[in-house]
């Protein structure tokens, strides 16, 4: 009877150490996962950001083409640093997209827009560039 419980109770030390292995596993994976989410809401946080300061640029570039326009010229210099100014904000739009894509397990990312791509797709969804 002796030998049984030992048995018994090696068995059932076995299973629990086998039950902490996999619940530090899962554990583990939800950690991260947990972390991928923040640093997805983080990113979308500062797309918001870039998003509103490349808005106010456009509205900017605006007006001053339509200054021109109304006989009030625009110095070419500073038209083309607000332009140069505009592509580096959308540039950085389009990796904080591919980051998100690939935080979120996405196949591919478009180089043109940033959008989600599959590795059979011939030609972005979104934009219609072609990959």
């Amino acid at each position: 009877m002796n030998e049984q419980l030992e048995a018994l109770l090696e068995t059932i030390q076995k299973t629990a150490d086998q039950m902490g292995t996999a619940a530090s596993g899962v554990l583990e994976g939800a950690g991260r996962r947990a972390n991928a989410l923040l640093s997805v809401g983080k990113l979308n946080v500062r797309l918001a950001d870039l998003s509103a300061e490349a808005n106010v640029l456009l509205r900017e570039v605006g007006e001053l083409v339509y200054a021109t326009h109304t006989g009030d010229p625009t110095d070419s210099d500073v038209l083309l640093a607000k332009l140069k100014e505009i592509d580096d904000v959308r540039a950085q739009i389009r990796e904080i997209n591919a980051e998100i894509l690939r935080l979120k397990g996405a196949e591919g990312v478009c180089p043109h827009c940033g959008a989600a791509v599959k590795a059979e797709d011939r030609f972005c969804k979104e934009c219609g560039g072609r990959l």
